[in-house]
């Protein structure tokens, strides 16, 4: 990971604070001791792409007909493609205090 304020690299286990803040979990930067966020799109991306993906594999577990289970199972992988994507692409910002 990478902060945008020092542009310091460190790794997950390094981030020892952690708070509750406005927008999600915020986490503070091991070198600079600036507090730290993901973009809230990016989460809100992910959230929305695991929420697909439960619909679908739940869904899934109780159709009969294969033609709909084949639907809902490829539903189901796009909803943990988004999820992915929104993982990916997450950028750490600094959050607002």
């Amino acid at each position: 990971m990478e902060c945008p304020r020092c542009k310091g690299i460190f790794a997950r286990k390094a981030l020892k604070q952690v708070r509750k803040g406005k927008h999600g979990v915020e986490t503070q930067c091991p070198k600079c001791e600036r507090w730290l966020m993901f973009e809230p799109k990016m989460m809100m991306t992910k959230n929305i792409g695991l929420f697909i993906l439960l619909v679908f594999s739940v869904a899934n577990f109780f159709i009969d007909n294969t033609d709909y289970r084949l639907i809902c199972s490829f539903l189901g992988f796009a909803g943990a493609c988004i999820a992915f994507y929104g993982v990916f692409k997450s950028k750490l910002i600094a959050a607002q205090e």
